[in-house]
């Protein structure tokens, strides 16, 4: 897990300075603690590394470190969480089985099939209303702390990693190989994409990405 943040932390520096410059310190061990007991379960240890490697971004750029998303800070994932919840909890049955009913796992029985689920914990955003996460409620055949995509747009959820530390291998390996684009943006930023498949948004790219699924 260190490599991969070691080497992520290296490339953005290289290749995008103004995110690695963006990326926040790491949180404490109190803050992680207290976002658990307030979940009721505790977060894979590779998650609370992630977390205590960077909380997150500071927000002065748009770009993020996952193809683009921007890493959240764990009060905004905590923030994120809550309103996922307050679905949940507010919803009533009925909304919540019509919302179900366009959801579906990409490989059947590794993520429930839900619209909202309390153990999806984000840490990446598309300011659009969809996350990366870790999922502590897998399907039968899923792997608790597996990453998935989720939101109000991903109805089809994929598994890209079994765990964080495996996430963010794969993704320092798709840097490091050349599968990224770097583009200039019209308010003069610049955004991090895919290479291969060329999508302006990775969780388009998703899908493809992880067809064998």
């Amino acid at each position: 897990m260190k490599t991969s943040m070691e080497r992520l932390e290296r490339w953005l520096e290289i290749n995008l300075p103004e995110v690695h410059e963006d990326l926040a310190p790491g949180c404490s061990d109190a803050s992680i603690a207290e976002f658990e007991r307030q979940m009721g379960r505790a977060l894979p240890e590779s998650l609370k590394d992630l977390y205590r490697w960077h909380d997150g971004q500071k927000g002065a750029v748009n770009s993020g470190p996952f193809f683009g998303l921007n890493f959240l800070s764990l009060a905004d994932a905590k923030s994120h969480w809550e309103s996922w919840k307050s679905i949940i909890d507010e919803w009533s049955p009925e909304e919540m089985v019509e919302a179900n009913a366009f959801s579906r796992s990409a490989k059947p029985g590794t993520v429930r099939e839900l619209y909202a689920n309390a153990y999806w914990i984000p840490f990446a955003y598309d300011y659009g209303g969809n996350h990366l996460g870790v999922d502590l409620d897998p399907g039968e055949c899923g792997v608790s702390g597996q990453v998935i995509n989720f939101g109000s747009d991903e109805e089809e959820k994929f598994v890209l990693a079994n765990s964080v530390d495996k996430f963010l291998e794969w993704l320092v390996n798709q840097l490091e190989e050349g599968n990224f684009a770097i583009n200039e943006e019209d308010d003069g930023g610049r955004s991090l994409n895919t290479k291969e498949p060329a999508k302006s948004h990775f969780l388009d790219s998703v899908p493809i990405l992880f067809a064998s699924q």
